[in-house]
């Protein structure tokens, strides 16, 4: 009977003693994790898949090692358009290690291009199939996309390969979440002069396409034309000459053909070009009407 009491009055003192230092470890835990010494904690289910595969020594120090192995063999599944293993193999690897970009970028890549190409093209499945599958896996690559930057907020590159993904003509345009994910770059990352100015001028050429904000997108690029001659790319003038005849657009300062352009030669060319690319979101109100009146100067 005292022995058994003795066992619970330790019992007792050992469960205080814990409780005392969770909050200790937790903070630790979580401050080790945030300065990348510790990798994160899995959940049971992630445990559970470790375990099947065999990855027993995941926990430690040979994570980096494995994951390293396992996105090798992404190459394989690639080669045989064998997208469910080349899936399952991605997510082995960036739950090995989670704070390597490379990976993550690497399996958004597979899915959201080679797999959503791969289905949409592939004569055995039916044409409605064929086009939910190539969604269902540039959605696959999306979430990479997001899982990684989550893990890595300061990967720029993830970010704007995100971007990247979202204003591909050959995938599904979205350029409202593409400005999206431009500014909260902008806004959540320390960037140099030279990334910021570049973010800054994608973001126009995203605002651009956008109809409902091309007000927003005149802003910017006056702003970016002010700022330096270096951000004088035809495509910036161009846009913000075609910006300027927009009905929807307010502009009480227009520049002029001179000041955006260093000649009637130079103006002729650059305005042809934007009127030839087959954009079809690029507003082009009246541009086609100025290009004949210069054009028809002095014939």
């Amino acid at each position: 009977m005292k022995s058994a009491l003795k066992f619970l009055v330790v019992l007792a003192v050992l469960a205080c003693v814990g409780w005392l230092r969770m909050p200790f470890e937790q903070r630790l835990s979580l401050d080790l994790t945030e300065a990348h010494l510790l990798s994160p904690s899995f959940d049971r289910e992630s445990r559970a898949s470790l375990s099947q595969k065999g990855f027993v020594a995941s926990f430690g120090s040979l994570r980096p090692m494995l994951a390293a192995f396992t996105a090798l063999s992404t190459t394989k599944h690639h080669g045989n358009n064998d997208w469910e293993n080349l899936e399952q193999a991605i997510e082995t690897t960036v739950l090995l290690d989670p704070y390597n970009g490379y990976y993550w970028d690497l399996g958004a890549w597979h899915l959201a291009y080679n797999a959503s190409t791969s289905s949409l093209e592939n004569d055995g499945l039916a044409p409605l199939q064929a086009k939910q599958l190539f969604e269902e896996y540039i959605h696959k690559g999306d979430n990479l996309y997001t899982r990684g930057i989550a893990a890595n907020p300061n990967d720029i590159q993830l970010r704007l390969e995100r971007a990247r993904l979202w204003s591909s003509r050959h995938k599904i345009e979205d350029y409202p979440k593409v400005a999206q994910i431009l500014r909260t770059t902008l806004s959540e990352c320390e960037l140099s002069l030279r990334q910021r100015q570049r973010i800054r001028a994608d973001l126009f050429y995203t605002l651009l396409r956008i109809p409902q904000r091309v007000n927003e997108a005149y802003i910017l690029g006056r702003e970016l034309y002010e700022e330096s001659a270096q951000n004088h790319f035809p495509s910036l003038l161009n846009g913000l000459c075609a910006l300027q005849m927009h009905p929807w657009v307010k502009v009480d300062d227009p520049l002029s053909l001179p000041q955006l352009y260093s000649s009637r030669t130079d103006a002729i060319k650059h305005l042809g070009n934007y009127l030839n690319d087959n954009d079809s979101h690029k507003p082009r109100y009246g541009v086609q009407d100025l290009l004949d009146r210069v054009s028809s100067v002095d014939h």
